[in-house]
């Protein structure tokens, strides 16, 4: 048998390839009809992986920069214990290594340039500025978006930093973990003060946050994801919501806590399904829009996409270090066995091809219920849990294969009762994915007119578009 069953409700269940990640539902009285399914849906067709990963696959290229070490702040699940003092990033540096980047993956729709570092970003504003100033005139050069975006802790965020990111084109979020009590259990200063109340009254100042995101930290310490997403989202049209990277038992997702982060996801599911059969869309879209963990399952769920690797670390995103170092994404910073390169030789086509062996290598996911869904291991959670990049973790398998599930009941249920909201959301989706493809109708105008650079038509298209019909009829 190539398939399992997830139990929707009495009524149906659910019948999930493990070979193809297909999956249907049927009527509990049809059982009989099961073996039908791998003719009508093709479960027993095999899936063909690619024999290497290709950076020209991938249409958003994201390129990290280590701006910052220093950190105003020192969160109990940091997993950097030590900070270094001197961070030799600078402009040029930074500048050079986007050229490169977008010089050698010229195929890409999109480049994401990411300052965050591994301290706070705000610290270095100035220099934040001129890589979002340089990121207009590489826009305006390549005539793609070259977009910068930052996680910051929202301790800095006054109204005059605000308007310094927006001037020079920066997206941002904040990390904040809830309500005050949830966030002060980790998100603390220097002086073991918690830090919510800084963060809150900045963000009340903020008076546009339609683009303002929360990048939520899920620890054995903060479970109590339906408070947590009902508060926050008085505050943040986005939500995100990630599994803290941590081998300390009393903060990392372990066997010891994993079942009650599981009766808190079946809770948090509930709840997000009655408000979105009720019509109140707003909870599922923040975690859609953004970059949640189950919000990613929901999306490939619901659009019915599938995965050959988890991430694009090496591939498709590139971070570089203070040092000049190149690494396989911004989280692998000081790993010896994700290095890839650096600032003056460039990408070492042999590691970056080790690298991309290692996330299409998944013999240890075959036959999972998750596989298409999910992608395997992060390799920096198995580095900080297990000590290598590659491996298995039982509790993190157990853990995503469960939000897989809670993706299938959710999207089946709203399909079964509301085909009209489940088409929203659907299309929801697919405008989401949308955003990392070229705008062929701008690239068209912007190609025609020759009166606009690449910034200025995208400004007027998003802010004027009866101003950009006339330029299209020109």
């Amino acid at each position: 048998m190539d398939f399992e069953t997830v139990d929707l409700n009495s009524n149906y269940k659910i019948y999930v390839s493990t070979t193809n990640g297909d999956n249907y539902i049927l009527p509990n009285h049809q059982s009989n009809l099961v073996t039908d399914i791998n003719k009508k849906l093709d479960f027993n067709k095999i899936v063909t992986l690619p024999k290497k990963l290709l950076p020209k696959n991938y249409k958003v290229i994201y390129i990290s920069l280590h701006t910052s070490t220093q950190c105003n702040m020192k969160c109990t699940y940091c997993f950097l214990t030590e900070r270094k003092t001197d961070c030799h990033m600078d402009i040029d540096m930074a500048k050079k290594f986007i050229d490169d980047i977008i010089k050698k993956y010229p195929h890409a729709d999109k480049y994401i340039v990411d300052p965050t570092g591994s301290g706070e970003p705000l610290l270095r504003i100035g220099l934040i500025a001129q890589i979002g100033e340089y990121c207009k005139i590489k826009s305006d050069e390549v005539n793609k978006e070259v977009l910068p975006m930052l996680v910051c802790n929202g301790t800095l965020l006054n109204e005059k930093m605000v308007d310094r990111l927006r001037n020079a084109g920066i997206l941002f979020g904040v990390s904040i973990d809830g309500d005050k009590k949830a966030h002060n259990a980790n998100r603390i200063d220097f002086s073991n003060n918690g830090t919510y109340e800084t963060i809150v009254q900045n963000i009340k100042s903020i008076k546009d946050r339609t683009l303002l995101g929360a990048a939520v930290t899920l620890n054995a310490r903060n479970t109590d994801l339906v408070n947590t997403v009902k508060h926050l989202n008085r505050y943040f049209p986005t939500i995100s919501i990630k599994p803290v990277r941590s081998s300390n038992p009393l903060i990392g997702i372990n066997a010891s806590n994993l079942k009650n982060i599981v009766k808190e996801y079946n809770r948090f599911y509930l709840f997000i399904l009655k408000k979105t059969l009720k019509g109140n869309l707003s909870y599922i879209a923040a975690l859609l829009n953004g970059d949640d963990y189950w919000g990613k399952f929901l999306v490939r769920v619901i659009l019915n996409h599938k995965i050959m690797t988890r991430c694009d670390a090496g591939i498709g995103r590139y971070s570089l270090a203070s040092d000049g170092t190149i690494y396989a994404c911004p989280a692998a910073i000081g790993i010896k066995e994700l290095e890839i390169g650096n600032n003056q030789s460039g990408i070492d086509v042999e590691k970056q091809k080790r690298i991309g062996e290692i996330l299409i290598n998944r013999k240890k996911c075959d036959y999972c219920i998750a596989k298409y869904t999910c992608g395997g291991e992060c390799m920096i959670t198995s580095y900080y849990n297990q000590g290598v990049i590659d491996s298995k973790d039982e509790v993190m398998c157990e853990f995503k294969r469960h939000l897989f599930k809670l993706a299938l009941r959710f999207k089946y249920n709203v399909m079964l009762k509301s085909k009209d909201i489940f088409q929203i959301i659907h299309d929801g989706c697919i405008e989401k994915v949308n955003r990392f493809k070229t705008d062929d109708e701008l690239y068209k105008v912007l190609i025609k007119s020759k009166k606009y650079s690449f910034t200025q038509l995208k400004r007027i298209k998003e802010l004027y578009p009866d101003e950009f019909k006339k330029i299209k009829k020109e």
